[in-house]
Formats: C-alpha cells, structure tokens, sequence
C-alpha cells in the first residue's frame, strides 16, 4: 500500500474510532437519562389497622368529585393521538366527555382518597405526581390513582403515537390529568357528608358481554358495588362499581374520544336512559366511580361478542358506539336493581384498614426496555431493569380491595392457573391460592390498573415466548409481548398474598 494511501486510511480508521467511541458515550448518556428515578428514594410502606376504628368507632363519611378530562383537539398541527391498538390513529372528535372522577372515604380515624381515571394507562410515577399535588389540608393517608385501560382515549403511555419511534404523549395533557385527578380528590374532601354504606356482588355471566381471548378460560365476570347514602333521608351520594373488562368497544378503527362502557354506566347510574321520549331506566342521582378489575387474558368484549341492549331490546356486533352503550346499559340494569334491595342494611360505621407499600419488578421485556431508551415510554427506572411499583391491600368494614398494578390475569385472582404443554417453564403454579381465596372480607374487590401500569400480570407456569407453544398453538400468543416479564406475577402475588396475611393476623389479635 502505498504510503499516502496508508495515512488516509489510517485517518479515517482514526476518526472512524472516535465517532464510534462518541456514539457509545451519546448511547451511555442517553441510557442513563432515559433509565433515571424519576422520584429518588421514593418509598411507601403504610400500616393502618382498621382496629383502632373498631375500638374507638366515629360514623362514616363520605365525598365524590369529578373533573372533564378531554383533550384540546383544536389545533391541528397538535394531534391528539388514539391510544391502543396500533400508531397514527389521531382523534377527530370527542364523542362523549372523559373524566376524573374521585370518592373520598373517612372513618373518623383514616381518610382514603380513590380516582378512577378515563385513561389507557397511568404509570408510578404520574401517581407520585398527583399525590403530591394534594393540599396537606385535605389529610389523606391514602390516594389509590386507577386508569380504565380505555383505548378510545388519548395516549399517555407513549406507546401509539404517530409511528414506532415517537410517543404518543403530550406532556400538556399529561399535566391537566394529574391536575385534574387531585383536583377531583380535594373537591370529593370539600364534599364530605355522613353516609352509609352497603357492599354488593352481582354474579353475572359472561356470555353475550365478555370474551376470554386466551387459554385457560377463566373470568372474572362478577359485578361488585360499593352503595353510600346519605343516612338523613337515604338519598344516594354515590357508587364505586368494579368489574373487569378491557374498554375497547368501539375497536380499533375508531378515532373518537370516548369514555365507552365506563361513561355509560355511571350516567345511566345517575341519570338513568331516555329515548326518543321513552324513560327506560330512572337513575339513583349521585356520583359514580367505575373501576376496572382483572382484565388480563385478555378480558374484552371483542367483535365477535354480540351484545343485546337491555333497554332497547337490540343486538350488536359491529364495533360501534352503540355496542358501547349496550354493555353499559347490560351492568346498569344488573345494578340499579341492586341499588334498591335492603338484603344487606347499610352501616354508618366502616372502619378503613390500609396496608400498601412499593416493591420492584425486574424488566425482562427487551421493547420495554428499548421503548424507555427512544424516550417512547418516559417512567423512571428504580435500578438497572428494575422499576418501582406498588401494591395495596385495602379493608373497608366488611370489605377488602386488592390494588393490583397491572393487567392481572383472572386465574391469579379467583384460581384455574394451569400449567399447559408448551410453557417455557416446567413449573407447577406459584400464584397460589388465588388471592380471592387469601382476601379477608365479604365482599372481595380488585382494582385494576392501580397506582401504576406494568402490562400483563401472567401466570409463571403459563408464560410462553418460545416454542413449542401453549396448547398446540402454532405461534405465541398474546400477552408476553406487554409484560415486564415471567417474574411480575409472582412478585406481585406474594405481596399481596403477605399483606392479606398481615391483615387476618392484626384482625384476630385485636379481637383477641
């Protein structure tokens, strides 16, 4: 080689290093920005026993607020991008009005603040946000931030913005839901009143409402009611009403920002249904809150389910607003009845027992992982692939809510986990007994999408991203792909499974 091609070459051998050098520091730097604790050193860990409310009982009070959620979209060079399914789905109008809608619960001792949000999904540290945007004056030991999965509603994830290498979030929204979500805990606090309160479970079959997309079959179909009245004159003040399915009725090709079964329910909860001059349903007045339950599986009313308006008496198929408004109307009319019976009087006297506390759930998912170094999903990381969650086990008089962070499967929940051929793990079931079964209380909620939102809560014995595939299947199914990984189920379980154990043994001591 002649020499004065050697140094040329030797130069851009040079400079060829240094950039590549250069790309790996920008890629070091980028990694530890988009990798970083958002909240340092953030850590909970709540311990109130219902027992001194027990020793020493003050009557219950209650309060409900409700703040508008919609997104602006009136300018056009700012879309407002669709959240779930797939990328670029831009809204075009807003069907109906998404909200923040809260209850806050006091027993005289503890104060418990819920909101149930009209959102795909909220993470930890958006939560973090919103508790510390709560006056110290409201006094709240407790905020439960729940998100309906909805996917009708703007992105707030970063996962469906308009391609794969652009979020979807616009940090402006992401502020006016916080905003809005302790906006509506202080003014359920300023509306605080005496109340009563009676639990209810309606057992309600599935078919013709909600399908199981994945083996095992299992649901959690039932419907689960928190009632509060006013004890003056029994006027109601509102509900929180629990039940599980994914909210994406109207599929995928819609672009309408809507609130789908969710907003349905809780108006013809307070309003009742009139059409074209015909009262169907007279409502109860009041406030609602609907939260999602354990709709991993995964839990939809997909568009091969038919279903029947109660009220109208006409079937739907199709993907649309009005299949919406029948799956609505279906838990309505499964509820309002319910609203009315006195088989269980209402208590004025509900102690609130608390037991809550953050844990960490190793990444494994290698999209999530790339999905945090574009900046797609902006959550902070705890440690290296590891983030910080949360988990509560909530008792409120003879009920008990278990706040789960995810997409929980309905076998980890009400027992059926299998261990089938095929499974990447040869493994009996971890995420045993069903928490369901280690709950205390009557009447047994769970809150999905609780505090955070992590994907897929899976089954360990049922995980499967290698062949050969669950059941004979011919490719992988559909779950793993939005997991943080084959470890979040039974972490998360044996918390849960910890703190019921906590609760039972602090109950029989104190009764002792």
């Amino acid at each position: 080689m002649p020499g004065q091609m050697k140094k040329r070459f030797l130069r851009v051998l040079r400079w060829g290093a240094v950039l590549l050098l250069l790309l790996i520091l920008v890629l070091i730097a980028r990694g530890f920005y988009a990798f970083r604790d958002r909240n340092p050193g953030y850590a909970l860990d709540v311990k109130i026993d219902a027992a001194k409310s027990r020793a020493a009982p003050l009557p219950l009070r209650v309060g409900f607020g409700r703040v508008k959620i919609n997104p602006d979209l009136s300018d056009p060079k700012r879309p407002v991008w669709v959240a779930g399914f797939s990328q670029h789905r831009a809204a075009t109008a807003i069907h109906d009005d998404l909200w923040a809608v809260a209850c806050v619960l006091d027993d005289g001792h503890t104060r418990l603040g819920i909101v149930g949000l009209d959102a795909i999904g909220f993470f930890h540290d958006d939560v973090v946000a919103v508790r510390r945007a709560c006056a110290a004056e409201w006094k709240l030991d407790y905020t439960i931030v729940c998100s309906m999965h909805n996917h009708s509603t703007p992105d707030l994830m970063g996962l469906w913005g308009p391609d794969f290498l652009h979020s979807g979030v616009d940090a402006r929204y992401r502020q006016q839901v916080i905003a809005g979500a302790a906006k509506s805990l202080g003014d359920a606090v300023a509306a605080l009143q005496p109340a009563r309160v009676a639990f209810h479970e309606i057992p309600t079959p599935p078919d013709g409402l909600v399908a199981d997309t994945r083996k095992p079959i299992v649901f959690d179909a039932d419907i689960r009611v928190m009632h509060f009245k006013r004890p003056a004159d029994g006027a109601t003040i509102g509900t929180i009403t629990g039940w599980g399915n994914h909210p994406e009725t109207p599929w995928g090709k819609n672009t309408e920002i809507t609130a789908d079964y969710c907003g349905v329910l809780r108006d013809t909860l307070e309003r009742g249904f009139t059409h074209e001059g015909k009262t169907f349903s007279t409502g109860v007045g009041g406030i609602h809150l609907f939260i999602n339950g354990a709709v991993g599986g995964l839990m939809t009313t997909h568009p091969s389910v038919t279903v029947r308006n109660p009220y109208l008496q006409q079937d739907y198929k199709e993907p649309s607003h009005d299949k919406s408004r029948a799956v609505g109307h279906q838990l309505a009319a499964r509820v309002l009845p319910k609203l009315a019976e006195a088989t269980h009087a209402p208590a004025d006297i509900a102690p609130i027992g608390i037991r809550a506390r953050t844990i960490e759930i190793p990444v494994d998912n290698k999209m999530f992982l790339a999905a945090a170094l574009l900046g797609l999903m902006d959550r902070g990381h705890s440690h290296w692939k590891k983030m910080r969650t949360e988990v509560a086990l909530v008792t409120i008089g003879d009920a008990s809510v278990a706040c789960v962070p995810g997409e929980i499967y309905p076998e980890i929940v009400n027992g059926g986990i299998e261990h089938p051929p095929g499974a990447d793990f040869d493994i009996e079931p971890l995420e045993v007994p069903p928490l369901r079964e280690l709950m205390p209380g009557r009447i047994k909620f769970v809150f999905g999408l609780a505090n955070d939102e992590l994907g897929y809560i899976i089954p360990k014995s049922e995980w499967d991203v290698k062949p050969p595939y669950l059941y004979g299947a011919k490719s992988h199914l559909y779950g793993e792909i939005n997991s943080c990984g084959p470890e979040t189920g039974p972490i998360i379980h044996a918390a849960l499974a910890e703190m019921c154990r906590e609760v039972k043994s602090a109950a029989t001591a104190s009764r002792n």
